[in-house]
């Protein structure tokens, strides 16, 4: 499948895969999701990578508020809150390990 309106990118340290993310055409901008890092760090030079790619167009990211260290990240690039959105489970929570997930893909996949 061929989506050139898509880009990623890859950060991998020693031959370690250390995270990825892809940004996506929205209404208004741009969306980056999925992010996921190793380490906040990795996860704001993939950001600033990908923004990068779309100067002077807004650039969003949806944010898992339970993971601080995603909150932390998209202070530091200075964005701000649009709206918020409850995940909500029939039964228990589904066993996620989110401290790598910076933005979901989608609020409708996660």
């Amino acid at each position: 499948m061929s989506l050139p309106t898509h880009r990623s990118l890859a950060a991998v340290r020693d031959g370690q895969l250390q995270g990825f993310a892809v940004l996506r055409p929205a209404r208004t901008g741009s969306r980056i999701g999925p992010l996921y890092a190793a380490s906040e760090d990795v996860a704001l030079a993939l950001a600033n990578g990908l923004s990068a790619t779309t100067p002077g167009f807004p650039v969003t990211l949806d944010v898992p508020d339970i993971n601080a260290k995603s909150v932390k990240l998209v202070e530091r690039l200075g964005l701000r809150p649009t709206f918020e959105n409850a995940r909500m489970y029939t039964g228990s929570d589904p066993d996620v390990d989110i401290t790598g997930i910076f933005a979901v893909t989608t609020l409708e996949l996660g």
